[in-house]
């Protein structure tokens, strides 16, 4: 079985929002931005079920409003922790109780609404192959490290940088695994599931990612979001 594995508990703080909805709520188009991402896991043929991962209090809203859009594969709403890492743990863990080990977890952003077809089949099929999967794309830009945040300490080599997006698709029995391992060693706050198995010494394997799986982040992101939407619906019609 493949699960769509959908994060939507974040609080969107760096978006500024004069809105008291959080941004997986914020509307593109006619539809809320969340609306959007469960909608291409829902058409495509090889998902067959979906699991959402809800800022917790807004379970009732989001169960109301996944309703009013009549999506049936959404099988699980589970609410999510304080950090990305507890709520992807507190989603894998609701699984465990209805899956199998072997089921295949397709782990992807709520506010990353262009995912396509093509590059969740991949995912799909690197981590039947391999375990496990992430998504992302060569650099092209010059990246540099700062850790004081004003003086660049280091290049990094841009032949050989990734810019990673989700999905990042692995095994559930695997995922629990190295989550598990991670809060043995006191590894409690990671970013995202790639960069915890790879602080774990897990090989991962990339699936080839596109600029437009763009993640709404901040401000700035929604003119191009809203660009985007429109180029997408356009090619549907």
């Amino acid at each position: 079985m493949n699960i769509g594995f959908i994060l939507a508990g974040g609080l969107g703080l760096r978006m500024k929002m004069s809105s008291s909805l959080p941004k997986q709520f914020s509307v593109l188009g006619e539809r809320p931005i969340l609306m959007h991402t469960i909608e291409r896991f829902e058409a495509h043929k090889n998902i067959d079920c979906i699991c959402v991962v809800c800022l917790e209090t807004w379970e009732h809203y989001l169960t109301e409003t996944i309703q009013s859009y009549n999506f049936k594969k959404v099988r699980w709403i589970v609410s999510g922790g304080e950090t990305r890492q507890q709520s992807v743990y507190n989603g894998l863990c609701a699984l465990e109780n209805d899956c199998s080990s072997d089921d295949i977890v397709v782990v992807h952003d709520g506010v990353r609404p262009f995912i396509t077809n093509e590059v969740i089949s991949q995912n799909i099929e690197l981590a039947l192959m391999k375990k496990s999967a992430m998504t992302g794309y060569r650099s092209t830009d010059t990246l540099v490290t700062s850790p004081n945040g004003k003086n660049a300490a280091s290049s990094l080599d841009r032949d050989t940088t990734f810019t990673i997006q989700t999905p990042q698709t692995y095994r559930l029995g695997y995922g629990l695994k190295q989550y598990r391992r991670a809060y043995a060693a006191d590894m409690v706050n990671t970013v995202n599931c790639c960069e915890l198995f790879i602080k774990l010494g897990e090989r991962i394997h990339i699936v080839n990612g596109l600029k437009t799986n763009i993640k709404l982040t901040t401000e700035d992101d929604i003119a191009y979001i809203e660009a985007l939407n429109k180029i997408f619906h356009e090619k549907s019609n």
